[in-house]
């Protein structure tokens, strides 16, 4: 610790404070609040996602920031009464540049442990998509970001026409059209995490990924893939309202529409309050216009945010509203191959569009009364709207059936949780930290004339041990009772692990291995169907261990690897039946399906990532290898797989290379991705064979669909931003989607996307 000092007023105030594995943001908060001071401080010189630990029952402010703030390159200076600036000290040009970065390990992450904890004591792997490359990707989907910054997840590139995220692969399978992480917003549950596909990175801090069943004992049921917690900006504007504002406008390119389409997009961010007391709001519109005849979209979005801080508590409050609709276009690539005039008419009723509202509302309140007890307590709401939205989850496309195949309804989630958080143990050698968690979440899913609701309540226990702060032990366990678990059975979700961490030099090298089980409900809103209150299908479950180790060469080079080995059962797919040729009215019929369980899956890989950053350039990349096969059948299946195939649509390659210049006023980025060798369907002779009957119908059911399996081999995805500050506070960008023009390729032959897409943008601050 530092040694006490006189300090000049108010840093001569003394308190009582405590502040045990607390982001240096918060703790920094928390101070100013406790001696009713106000902080100023650049984000730019303070690592404020760095974990810190203090614990005084008497001291002055002057010590207690000098303590926070060792090894950073500044030092308190009074400026009033109760105004305490963070400036850079004399000889900051003499401390490491280092210091002034995100330190990895030391981080503190939301998504780890019910507390918060710091990422350096996890077993389990997990990635951090920061401010900085939010920043870069702009107006990307969320799932782009996902495939360009986390190895593993996988989710295929989707037409501007389709309003639901789809993922291909999060180490392997662990449903079909279900594969999904299980997604928060600040900690609160999301109805249907496939309509969480577009963010403004203006609202949000960061994105915390957990990949593989080991969050489920934590997080709970349909955890089976991983965990993925949005967490939002609260910071304020230092008592100074702050306004920014983002434009773009440009062209896609298309093969299928003469002149291209109209893209852009639009966002304003305002920032109010201080850091003690702040909200913000964040308004935005954009689209897509016609990259195919009737396929525009656009989308509008609304998010707001307050945080109050106290001396023991911190208080945040989310609001947030999306919505998006797009046209229901006629395939040209399917037109092409098939006869002209073989498309059947489409039946009455069928919408001119797709339409999808999402909002979420909720609150956190966190308390700590001692150096021991931290409370914390979450309640929020999300829910969503569909109307129309075109279904594609099934082998034949829908155009060649008599009508659109469509999901209507919608589904809302209350969630309430409350934790509490001991740390037991000395802050030197030995540390115990005991979570204990109740949670209940109420789901209400509407279908058509049809309203259901299902229950989930679940508590959770875990330990976790430190023993020199260098090995980390961690063993928990969640009950939860779900009603979807064929009648509300209960389920026990555990997870063990450990991690040691070594410090040599400027280098760190952290070990971890873990086990969990995950579990997914047959009833959730992410797969709607009736059929699921009529048969009696067993959840899907997946379990498994990963292993691996994180490395940190100073601000250099940081290298992550892991290896898993999961066993997945009792997932569920639409198999299709065979049916009647003869449609009624002379249409075309619409095949049949049935939901079943497939059987047991095996999924075993590697994930690489890698960063490297040498002066103004950096490095930063991806790899995940994947083995995902059918293990053993269940009773009764009727479907295409067989025991020892490959899972249809998982990649057994995926992969992603960014690299970055930055200048004094200028900056560009590089950012490139792709998928290898899948198998899937070769949807454009399904169509063909359904439409001109060459086949008969029990012919394009069951394990006849196997003929029409296809390998794809992937396209190479190529991204690319330029930036240039004319002035302070009025930045030019360009930024170029898809600047290989790759039009069609994945995740099957029928996909449609724009082309190149160069869009001429600003941002302005004031």
């Amino acid at each position: 610790p530092a040694a006490a000092r006189a300090w000049p007023a108010p840093l001569d105030r003394t308190l009582s404070f405590h502040a045990r594995d607390l982001s240096l943001r918060d703790a920094l908060d928390r101070l100013a609040a406790a001696a009713r001071l106000r902080f100023s401080y650049s984000a730019d010189l303070l690592p404020l996602d760095r974990r810190v630990c203090l614990s005084r029952g008497a001291v002055s402010v002057g010590d207690a920031l000098a303590e926070l703030l060792r090894d950073t390159p500044v030092e308190a200076v009074v400026a009033g009464a109760d105004h305490v600036v963070l400036a850079p000290r004399r000889a900051a040009a003499e401390l490491p540049t280092s210091l002034s970065r995100e330190v990895a390990l030391e981080r503190i992450v939301a998504t780890g442990s019910a507390g918060g904890a710091p990422q350096r004591g996890l077993a389990v792997a997990l990635d951090v998509v920061g401010a900085a490359e939010l920043e870069r990707a702009g107006t990307e989907p969320l799932t782009r970001l996902l495939v360009g910054s986390v190895p593993g997840p996988w989710a295929w590139e989707q037409s501007p026409s389709s309003l639901v995220a789809r993922y291909g692969s999060i180490r392997g399978a662990s449903s079909f059209g279900a594969s999904h992480p299980k997604v928060f917003i600040d900690g609160i549950e999301v109805a249907n995490p496939l309509l969480v596909t577009q963010i403004a990175p203006e609202a949000v801090e960061r994105i915390e990924v957990i990949r593989g069943p080991q969050g489920a004992a934590l997080y709970g049921t349909d955890a089976i893939s991983g965990v993925i917690n949005i967490v939002t900006r609260h910071e304020g504007s230092d008592g100074v309202p702050r306004v920014r504002v983002r434009g773009g406008l440009g062209m896609a390119e298309s093969d299928f529409s003469p002149g291209g389409a109209l893209a852009q997009d639009h966002v304003v961010d305002v920032r109010a309050g201080s850091r003690l007391r702040s909200a913000g709001l964040t308004l935005g519109f954009g689209g897509v216009g016609e990259y195919v005849p009737d396929g525009s979209s656009r989308h509008v979005l609304a998010s707001g945010s307050a945080r109050w801080v106290g001396a023991r508590s911190i208080a945040t409050a989310t609001a947030r509203f999306y919505a998006a609709s797009a046209g229901v276009a006629e395939n040209p690539l399917l037109a092409a191959a098939l006869p002209e005039g073989s498309l059947p008419p489409l039946a009455g009723g069928v919408p001119d569009r797709q339409r999808m509202r999402q909002y979420t509302l909720g609150a956190t309140f966190r308390h700590t009364p001692d150096e021991r007890w931290t409370h914390s307590f979450t309640v929020g709401i999300d829910g969503d709207r569909l109307s129309g939205v075109a279904d594609e989850r099934t082998p034949l496309p829908w155009a060649a059936e008599a009508a659109l195949r469509s999901v209507d309804g919608g589904a809302d989630r209350a969630t309430l949780r409350a934790s509490s958080v001991a740390r037991l143990g000395a802050l030197g050698r030995a540390d115990l930290v005991l979570t204990l968690a109740a949670e209940h979440s109420a789901l209400r899913e509407e279908m058509g004339p049809l309203v259901d609701w299902m229950h989930s309540t679940g508590i959770v226990a875990q330990a976790n041990a430190a023993l020199d702060d260098r090995l980390h032990l961690t063993a928990g366990v969640r009950v939860e009772r779900n009603a979807g678990l064929l009648g509300g059975q209960h389920a026990t979700l555990p997870v063990l692990g450990g991690a040691w961490v070594t410090e040599f030099g400027d280098a760190t090298l952290k070990l971890r291995a873990a086990y969990g089980r995950g579990i997914r409900p047959t009833w959730t809103a992410a797969r709607e169907h009736p059929q699921l209150r009529l048969r009696q299908l067993a959840p899907e479950e997946q379990s498994g261990v990963e292993g691996g180790f994180d490395l940190a060469l100073g601000r250099w080079l940081t290298l992550q690897v892991t290896r898993y080995d999961q066993l997945a059962s009792g997932l569920i797919q639409r198999v299709a039946l065979p049916f009647d040729a003869a449609g009624a009215g002379g249409r075309a019929p619409r095949t049949p399906y049935v939901l079943q369980n497939v059987g047991e899956i095996e999924n075993r890989g590697w994930e690489m990532a890698g960063a490297a950053e040498v002066g103004a350039f950096s490095l930063a990349g991806t790899l995940a290898l994947v083995d995902s096969r059918v293990r053993r059948l269940a009773p009764g299946y009727t479907g295409d797989l067989r025991p020892g195939d490959r899972m249809l649509e998982v990649p057994a390659r995926t992969g992603s290379l960014s690299a970055t210049w930055t200048g004094a006023r200028a900056s560009a980025s590089l950012t490139a991705y792709r998928a290898w060798d899948w198998i899937n369907y070769d949807r454009v002779a399904l169509a063909r064979t359904f439409v001109a009957g060459e086949r008969p119908p029990h012919e394009l059911a069951g394990a006849e669909l196997r003929s029409f399996w296809r390998e794809y081999d992937g396209v190479t995805r190529l991204g690319g931003t330029v930036m240039l500050d004319v002035r302070r506070g009025l930045m030019l960008v360009l930024t170029g989607d898809n600047l290989l023009d790759r039009q069609r390729g994945e995740p099957d032959n029928l996909t449609v996307l724009p082309g190149r897409t160069l869009t001429f943008g600003f941002r302005v601050g004031f």
